[in-house]
């Protein structure tokens, strides 16, 4: 298959793809998903997991982002 994905590339993908599930703009998916991989590279420790801190930070940035 393909290679391996990059944690930061992990990260925008799945941001991006959770976002679209919950039927976000694709402006608002692509900026956020950028903003997301930022987030996770200035924080040094998570709450929970590292997926689900960034998953919960991005929803809360897309909301912001829709209004």
């Amino acid at each position: 298959m393909g290679a391996d994905m990059t944690p930061h590339e992990f990260i925008e993908k799945n941001v991006h793809d959770e976002l679209r599930k919950l039927k976000f703009k694709e402006s608002i998916c692509f900026t956020v998903s950028r903003d997301a991989v930022d987030y996770y590279r200035q924080r040094s420790m998570f709450s929970k997991s590292v997926v689900l801190d960034v998953l919960a930070w991005s929803k809360k940035r897309a909301k912001e982002m829709s209004r």
